[in-house]
């Protein structure tokens, strides 16, 4: 069986390195709080680590933004954000699509909102215990305040982790779509049926690839910036 290209590699990583940071800052979020058991024994400074899981989500949030201007044709946003009619047709046909369906394309919308926000508001955020984010000194209030919204907008990211992950399950298993395989490989079965305005398959090449290392530099070098007010 043939396939095609879809996903590059540098958002196969991006996708996958956010799974990773986001579960991390939260494990140490969680673990900071233990105050039994080995995991309070290992002498870890959790926080300090959540810090960092949360400057790596806010570099690649920042990546997946530009990358969503620059990045191949399935990469952008132009490709995939769609208005609520598109939507609309889309849940009577459920026509398949390469590259993220229109209903699917307002989730990763809402997932990068709800990161950002959260990683955004921890550079702010001071609980005046166990964490003070670096720019928790310019204002009290607006600490206060991005402190209020970090924890706040917790259960928010929970709700649409489980979200994601429910879509995931309904798609692969009752659609039959490979998803997850696609995520990991990047290519689709070539017997899927392309729409004529959409090319054969992502532009994933050493320039890409390139590309994607300078703006993911440019946007770690911003981040580390940030925190070192």
């Amino acid at each position: 069986m043939n396939n095609i290209r879809v996903w590059d590699l540098p958002l196969r990583l991006f996708h996958w390195l956010l799974v990773i940071c986001v579960a991390g800052a939260y494990f140490c979020v969680k673990s900071a709080g233990i105050t039994e058991g080995w995991l309070s024994e290992t002498g870890t400074d959790w926080m300090t680590w959540h810090s960092r899981f949360g400057y790596a989500v806010l570099t690649l949030i920042l990546f997946r933004l530009v990358w969503g201007i620059i990045g191949p044709y399935y990469s952008r946003f132009t490709q995939f954000v769609v208005g609520p009619r598109t939507i609309a047709a889309y849940l009577r046909t459920a026509k398949w699509t390469a590259g993220h369906n229109p209903l699917g394309a307002w989730s990763v919308i809402a997932m990068l909102l709800a990161f950002g926000v959260q990683a955004g508001s921890g550079l702010f955020a001071s609980d005046d215990i166990l964490f003070e984010g670096p720019l928790s000194d310019l204002n009290p209030a607006l600490s206060r305040f991005f402190n209020s919204v970090h924890h706040a907008s917790e259960w928010v990211l929970i709700a649409l982790v489980v979200l994601h992950l429910c879509a995931i399950a309904y798609y692969s298993l009752l659609r039959r779509q490979p998803l997850i395989r696609a995520m990991v490989t990047g290519d689709i079965p070539a017997e899927q049926h392309l729409p004529a305005e959409q090319p054969a398959q992502s532009q994933d090449n050493a320039a890409t690839r390139l590309r994607a290392a300078i703006v993911l530099l440019l946007c770690a070098a911003i981040v580390f910036w940030l925190s070192q007010f």
